[in-house]
């Protein structure tokens, strides 16, 4: 695709950044992937949560209730 000054652009994916957390017996842990390609984020969240998807415009959060414990995933744009 050329631009109105003969450049070359190149659409791209919205990439996002999956947080997590997750809260045991009084201990947290959090962890940032990405950025990553927005469709892998969201299976990767969705992978997390133990679901087949995650709502397609949502960011989050979202939760799971983990063994002692609590588990949140959120989208960052």
């Amino acid at each position: 695709m050329t631009g109105p000054d003969d450049q070359l652009a190149l659409d791209v994916d919205p990439t996002v950044v999956v947080a997590v957390s997750e809260r045991r017996e009084g201990d947290e842990r959090s962890l940032r992937i990405g950025p990553l390609p927005e469709p892998d984020a969201r299976a990767l969240a969705a992978f997390l949560l133990n679901r087949r998807d995650v709502p397609a415009t949502a960011l989050g959060p979202w939760r799971l209730a983990v063994a002692g414990g609590v588990r949140t995933v959120l989208l960052e744009r």
